[in-house]
Order: C-alpha cells, then sequence, then structure tokens
C-alpha cells in the first residue's frame, strides 16, 4: 500500500483477476500494470494496446489479436498464447515462463530480454522475430517453429523446408504492417499494399 495516498493511482493498482473478456475490443487501451491473472482474452483484440508491466499469469489469448501491442515488462508466465496473432508486438523485459506460443504469428516480433524459459513455440512463425539478450532456457519445439521462409525463383507460395536455389526470406517483406503477403503474393498486382511500400 502506498504510503502518500496522494501518490496512489488507483487506475494503476486495479485488480480484474480471472475476469472474462472475450472477443473484446480493447484495441488501443491503457491497461498498464493491471493484475489480468487468470483472464479469458479468447479472440480479443488488443491491437495496439499499452499492457506495460501488467500481469497475465495463466490468461488465455488463444486466437487473440496483440498487434502492435507495448507488452514490456509484463508477465504472461504460464499464459496460453495458442494461435494468436503477435505481429510488431513488443515483449521487451516481459516474462513468458512456461508460456505457450503454439501456431502463434510473431512476425517482426520483439523478444529482447525476455524470459522464454520453458516456452512452447511450436508450429509458431516467426519471422523476422528478435531475441536480443532472451532467456530461452529449456524452450521447447524450437525445431517445430518457422525462423525462414523459402521462395521458388519460379514464384508460388513461399515453403517451410529449404530446396536448391530458394531464395531465403528471414523477416516479413512488409515489416510491421499487416497486410496480406503469404498468398497470392504475385497474382494481385499488390492492390493491398500500402502506396509507400515500394517493391519494384
Amino acid at each position: 500500500m502506498a504510503e502518500n495516498i496522494s501518490e496512489f493511482d488507483p487506475e494503476r493498482w486495479c485488480f480484474f483477476v480471472g475476469r472474462n473478456y472475450e472477443r473484446a475490443d480493447l484495441r488501443g487501451r491503457d491497461l498498464r500494470g493491471i493484475n489480468f491473472t487468470a483472464c479469458n482474452f479468447r479472440g480479443a483484440d488488443l491491437s495496439g494496446a499499452d499492457m506495460r508491466g501488467s500481469l497475465f499469469v495463466r490468461a488465455d489469448f488463444s486466437r487473440a489479436c496483440l498487434y502492435k501491442c507495448q507488452a514490456q515488462g509484463a508477465d504472461f508466465s504460464a499464459a496460453d498464447l495458442t494461435c494468436a496473432y503477435l505481429k510488431a508486438a513488443d515483449f521487451s523485459g516481459a516474462r513468458l515462463y512456461r508460456s505457450v506460443l503454439k501456431g502463434a504469428r510473431c512476425k517482426n516480433a520483439r523478444f529482447h530480454d525476455t524470459d522464454l524459459t520453458l516456452a512452447d513455440i511450436c508450429q509458431a512463425d516467426m519471422l523476422g522475430a528478435r531475441f536480443d539478450r532472451a532467456i530461452t532456457d529449456g524452450l521447447r519445439n524450437i525445431d517445430r517453429a518457422i525462423f525462414r521462409w523459402f521462395l521458388s525463383p519460379l514464384g508460388g507460395k513461399p515453403c517451410y523446408d529449404p530446396f536448391p536455389d530458394a531464395t531465403v526470406l528471414e523477416e516479413s517483406v512488409l515489416g510491421d504492417h499487416s497486410f496480406q503477403e503469404n498468398s497470392g503474393l504475385g497474382m494481385s498486382g499488390l492492390d493491398y499494399a500500402p502506396a509507400e511500400m515500394d517493391f519494384a
């Protein structure tokens, strides 16, 4: 408890333990420093949310969208992020101890100084993700995660297994933009890409 009540900010010391936010629209919300332990965020949209320093221990984020969220220093210990969309999310300094990221889309996500001890990344798409100084002791299913795409010089869809004369792609072509990039890439005329992106 704060000694000086004038320094006590009730919005930063809220407890929402065990609540249901399934399919909630929380885009761009300020969720800093809040205890969301064991909450249900299945299918919720948290795009661009500020989640810095919050507690999400054992929270369920399966199929949730955390696109470009700021989760620095947050605690996701034992959280379920199965099939979550984490493109360009920033987990720098966060704790993902024993978290489950099976099938998560983590393109260009940042895991700098992140504790990923015993996390499960089976079939997670880590294309362009950064892990500078991350703690990866006991990281599970690293051999089943996707860190590179292989493109045929003749065109077509990317594949995950190397083959002769393949072009290796180690980061997302679209950077932290969220547009279709893995299907129809030469067939649609790129009419879905923003004008500032020059593919010539």
